[in-house]
């Protein structure tokens, strides 16, 4: 069950992030960086879910971009992600 939707804004683009709650009462967030390309954290509550996710965002992002950049791949064009 979709809980809260929010964006980040990482490196001039922008991500949403939507935080869910499973059957068992476990929150996890999730956001789409890419075709088949997702980042998910969990955590206990919504807050801290949030904020793990928060943190690890830009993480997820710039990685991709610097393995897109040295094995010379394209770069992602920047926009909205959903």
């Amino acid at each position: 069950m979709l809980l809260h939707s929010s964006e980040l804004e990482v490196n001039g683009e922008v991500f949403s992030i939507n935080i869910f709650c499973s059957a068992a009462g476990r929150f996890f967030a999730k956001t789409c960086l890419g075709e088949d390309d997702f980042i998910i954290t969990d955590g206990p509550s919504l807050p801290e879910t949030l904020k793990r996710h928060e943190d690890l965002l830009p993480l997820a992002v710039g990685t991709r971009e610097l393995t897109q950049s040295y094995f010379g791949g394209p770069r992602r064009p920047r926009a909205r992600r959903p």
